[in-house]
C-alpha cells in the first residue's frame, strides 16, 4: 500500500476511513501467496527435455530468461521452443523470432511441427521472424522496431550479442538500448522472453554484454557443448537452487534408424 504518512498508516485498518486521491491503499501479499501464484502459471515447453528437467517443466511466462553459451545448442533450443509453443494448438498465439545467429530454418520448423502432427504451415505463419546481420542491426531491431508487434505470446532473440564489434564504452551503451527496447515490449503484451548469447571468453559464466545483460535475466542458464556431453548449469531463478545436469552425446549414430520425415520437402508438409 501507498503509505505516505503516519494517519494513512494507523487509519488503514479502520473500515469506516476513505482514502484520498492522494493515499490510495494497495493490498500486500504475503510472501507464500507470492510463491503459490508462481506455481500456478502455465508452463511452455522449451522442446529440449533436459533444459525442462532443469526448469521443473519449462519456461514461466512471467520471467526472463537468458541462455549463455554456444551457438548451436542455444540456437536449437529457440528453433523447438518456437514450435512447443504451438503444442496445445492454438494458433491464436504469435511468437516474435529475431534472429542474430541466422540460424532459423523453416525447413526445421516444419520438420518439427510434422513430428508433433502440427500444420507446419500453421505454426510457420504465427512466427514472425526478423534477420539481423550487425550489432547495429541487432540494436536497431530491438530499439525500435519490435515494439510494434502486437499479441506476441513469445519473443525469442537468438545471438544478442553474438556480433559484438569491442569492448569500447559505445557498444555498452547501445545494448543499455536494446535492453530498453525489450522492456517496452514487456510493458505492452508481457511475452515469455528467452534470449541467447555467447559466453566471455574471459569469464566462466558472464555472456559477452558484460553485466548489463547477465543482469537482466531473472533465470540465467550456462549450457556448453562438446563431442562428448551437453552441460547444463541453471545459474540464478528466483525459485530454484543453482544445480548442474549433463547430457552424454553418441560417438555413432545408430545404424538403421531413419527418420520418417528425413527425406520430405517442406512444400509436401504444406
Amino acid at each position: 500500500m501507498y503509505l505516505n504518512d503516519k494517519k494513512t498508516q494507523n487509519l488503514g485498518s479502520d473500515p469506516s476511513f476513505k482514502c484520498s486521491k492522494f493515499s490510495p491503499i494497495v493490498p500486500y501479499n504475503s510472501g507464500f501467496e507470492e510463491h503459490a501464484s508462481r506455481k500456478n502459471l502455465p508452463l511452455i515447453s522449451s522442446g529440449d527435455a533436459m533444459l525442462d528437467e532443469l526448469l521443473e517443466g519449462g519456461f514461466q511466462k512471467d520471467l526472463i530468461y537468458l541462455l549463455i553459451g554456444d551457438r548451436k545448442p542455444t540456437s536449437k533450443i529457440l528453433v523447438s521452443t518456437s514450435v512447443a509453443v504451438f503444442a496445445d494448438k492454438n494458433f491464436n498465439k504469435r511468437v516474435g523470432f529475431v534472429d542474430g545467429n541466422n540460424r532459423f530454418n523453416p525447413y526445421h520448423i516444419g520438420k518439427l511441427a510434422a513430428s508433433r502432427r502440427l500444420s507446419p504451415k500453421l505454426v510457420l505463419d504465427r512466427i514472425l521472424i526478423a534477420r539481423a546481420f550487425t550489432y547495429d542491426q541487432m540494436i536497431e531491431l530491438l530499439e525500435n522496431r519490435i515494439s510494434n508487434l502486437e499479441n506476441v505470446e513469445v519473443l525469442l532473440i537468438s545471438g544478442i550479442t553474438s556480433m559484438w564489434p569491442n569492448h569500447e564504452q559505445h557498444s555498452f551503451e547501445e545494448l543499455l538500448r536494446a535492453i530498453s527496447g525489450i522492456k517496452k515490449v514487456v510493458e505492452k503484451s508481457q511475452p515469455l522472453i528467452v534470449i541467447t548469447a555467447p559466453r566471455n571468453t574471459y569469464s566462466d559464466f558472464k555472456p559477452v554484454g558484460g553485466n548489463s545483460l547477465y543482469h537482466f535475466g531473472h533465470v540465467l542458464v550456462l549450457i556448453e557443448q562438446d563431442e562428448r556431453m551437453v552441460e547444463y548449469r541453471l545459474l540464478q531463478h528466483p525459485s530454484f537452487p543453482e544445480k548442474q545436469l549433463r547430457k552424454w552425446l553418441p560417438r555413432k549414430p545408430k545404424r538403421g534408424k531413419k527418420h520418417s520425415l528425413e527425406y520430405n520437402t517442406l512444400d509436401k508438409w504444406i
